[in-house]
């Protein structure tokens, strides 16, 4: 059975992170903690898991306008920005547009 895009990016980052740990606030948040923990160990992701994990920020209403009101949404969008600039490094632009599954195949 093919492993969600969330699951297998937090168990190939290098430092690996865990998806969904305890402590870490409602379901509705797992996404944005493990974005958060990713940029904070400062680890490494292959490009395959990178790109569509940070399309789902980009190609979200919000990114380019969020939200000052919120300070969950405010981090979030920091964080995208940060995890892009870390080697390897993403270019948020290239990503727009591009549809992203949860479950393999992650592009379509």
């Amino acid at each position: 059975m093919a492993k969600r895009l969330f699951q297998r990016v937090a168990d190939e980052a290098k430092p690996p992170a865990i998806w969904g740990r305890p402590g870490c606030g409602p379901p509705d948040y797992f996404v944005e903690v493990l974005l958060h923990d990713l940029v904070e160990s400062g680890a490494w992701l292959d490009l395959e898991l990178k790109r569509p994990f940070l399309a789902i920020w980009v190609n979200e209403e919000s990114f380019d306008d969020p939200d000052v009101d919120d300070p969950i949404e405010i981090l979030t969008n920091a964080d995208a920005h940060k995890f892009a600039a870390m080697e390897p490094v993403v270019d948020l632009e290239s990503l727009r547009g591009m549809r992203v599954c949860v479950i393999e195949p992650y592009i379509r």
